[in-house]
C-alpha cells in the first residue's frame, strides 16, 4: 500500500465489494424447487464474510492498528514480474476457453501461473495441470452434470 492510499480506502473497498455481492446475489432466481439451500448460500455467505471483515478493517483503520507488510516501509516491493505471468496465465485461460476448451486452458494457466511462482520444470507443471484440470472437468461433468463448455478433449470425452 503506498503513502497515499489510507487504510481507510481500502477498508471501505473491500465493504463496497461485499455490497456488492450481497445485491448480485438479490438478483439470481432461484426456482421454487429450492426450498433453503440453493444457488445464493454461497454467494451470500461470501458477500456476508466481506462484510464483516471490511467492518473490521474499518475498525482497525480507526484505531490505527493497522499492521501489514503493505504500510510497513522496510518490507521488499511485490515481484511485478512473477504478478505477470499469473495475471497473463489468466487472462490466457479467459481467451483460450471459447476455442480451446477447459482442460487445455486450464493447462495453459497452470502453467503460467507455475513460471509466476518460478517453476523450472514447466513441462512437469503442464502435466500436472492437464491432469488436474482433467480431473475438475470429469467431476463437473460427471459427478455434478454440469458440463463446462466444449473443447478439442472434452469432445472426446
Amino acid at each position: 500500500m503506498s503513502r497515499t492510499t489510507s487504510p481507510y480506502v481500502v477498508a471501505l473497498l473491500v465493504v463496497a465489494l461485499g455490497l456488492c455481492v450481497v445485491y448480485m446475489t438479490t438478483q439470481i432466481s432461484v426456482p421454487a424447487a429450492y426450498a433453503k439451500v440453493g444457488p445464493t448460500v454461497f454467494p451470500y455467505s461470501i458477500g456476508v464474510a466481506l462484510l464483516v471483515l471490511g467492518g473490521l478493517l474499518l475498525i482497525d483503520a480507526w484505531r490505527q492498528r493497522w499492521d501489514c507488510e503493505a504500510t510497513d516501509p522496510a518490507s521488499h516491493k511485490p515481484d511485478i514480474v512473477s504478478m505477470s505471468w499469473v495475471l497473463a496465465g489468466m487472462a490466457l485461460n479467459l481467451a483460450l476457453i471459447g476455442f480451446v476448451g477447459f482442460i487445455l486452458s486450464s493447462t495453459v494457466m497452470f502453467v503460467f501461473i507455475a513460471k509466476g511462482f518460478s517453476a523450472r520444470r514447466l513441462w512437469l507443471a503442464a502435466a500436472v495441470g492437464f491432469i488436474l484440470a482433467l480431473i475438475a472437468y470429469y467431476g463437473f461433468a460427471q459427478v455434478l452434470g454440469l458440463r463446462m463448455g466444449s473443447g478439442l478433449i472434452e469432445d472426446l470425452l
